[in-house]
């Protein structure tokens, strides 16, 4: 593709909806299936007036278009069509507004790769024994205006970068993430696919973790050992935990760190990498400031020790 290309007009016939473009605004998401079809990597048909043929939902689509446009996924008041958003989200590979999606109605869609499960794939194809680097895929969700630390999901070893943990917290976290006598219980190679829903409670200095993967009528049995092990070993260092064994609590010296400064952390420790976003406004005015988050995904390439 010459440069100059990237201006071009795009048309799309979209289930019988059409669309005008540009080719700048599909590439700002590379990746994605949408991407691939318009850059002819992907065979596409044609209609009669030359435009590209997809046949998917077209009024769905403006909304994904739209994202594409301006990074931000506004979802009308009465809008009462998010399963079909997320398949088509998911079909045109839009990560931002299915993990999005995924976070709001954690137990609503029945995907073929839920984010926990696709989570859990990305870190566990991304281990690199030969270099001694270990990749992890993250997602955070903050409230846009305030920059409030909402929900963290991703592996529990990302917990270890926060400073103002407790004793006795920190001993859990580093316990869990040196993991010799969790792995040697669980017989298990890699905590890395532990993978949790942290939700950050300012109010009270702690950090609930709820396992991904869990729910469902076939939980994965390696996962299930793996919260055994995890929940034998926060008891036996007085962690709190919930009623039914499926959320552990990590407790806070000071108040929980705000996305700005939790981005400062990772910039200390780690090479963490910001690969997109995605402003999601759920507003019923401009003055509700609450319902509009931002959804960030990042990748941490973690160099492990010689020791």
């Amino acid at each position: 593709m010459k440069p100059n290309d990237q201006n071009e007009i795009i048309e799309l016939n979209v289930g019988g909806f059409n669309y005008t473009t540009s080719r700048t605004t599909i590439l700002s998401y590379p990746d994605s299936m949408l991407c691939r079809m318009i850059s002819g990597q992907i065979p596409t048909a044609t209609d009669s007036k030359q435009r590209i043929f997809i046949d998917r939902d077209g009024p769905i689509f403006r909304h994904i278009l739209n994202f594409l446009r301006d990074k931000t996924l506004n979802i009308p008041e009465n809008f009462n069509e998010y399963s079909q958003l997320r398949q088509e989200a998911d079909f045109y590979q839009i990560e931002p507004i299915v993990t999005y999606l995924d976070y709001l109605f954690p137990n609503k869609f029945n995907s073929k790769t839920p984010l926990s499960q696709s989570m859990v794939s990305l870190a566990s194809a991304a281990n690199n024994e030969s270099t001694g680097a270990k990749e992890m895929y993250f997602t955070i969700i903050s409230k846009l205006h305030q920059g409030t630390l909402e929900t963290l999901i991703g592996s529990i070893r990302i917990m270890g970068t926060i400073n103002s943990l407790e004793p006795k917290s920190k001993k859990f976290i580093n316990c869990l993430i040196n993991s010799n006598e969790l792995n040697q219980s669980a017989k298990l190679k890699d905590l890395d696919t532990f993978v949790c829903e942290f939700k950050f409670m300012h109010e009270e200095k702690m950090i609930s973790c709820k396992p991904c993967g869990v729910n469902g009528n076939s939980p994965d049995p390696q996962l299930m050992t793996m919260l055994q092990a995890v929940f034998r070993l926060a008891k036996k260092l007085g962690i709190s935990t919930g009623y039914w064994e499926e959320i552990f609590y990590i407790g806070l010296e000071t108040a929980a760190p705000n996305r700005e400064q939790f981005c400062s952390i990772l910039a200390e420790k780690t090479n963490a990498k910001l690969l997109s976003s995605c402003v999601c406004d759920r507003r019923g005015s401009l003055e509700d400031t609450n319902n509009c988050s931002l959804v960030e995904r990042w990748h941490i390439t973690e160099l492990t020790s010689n020791n």
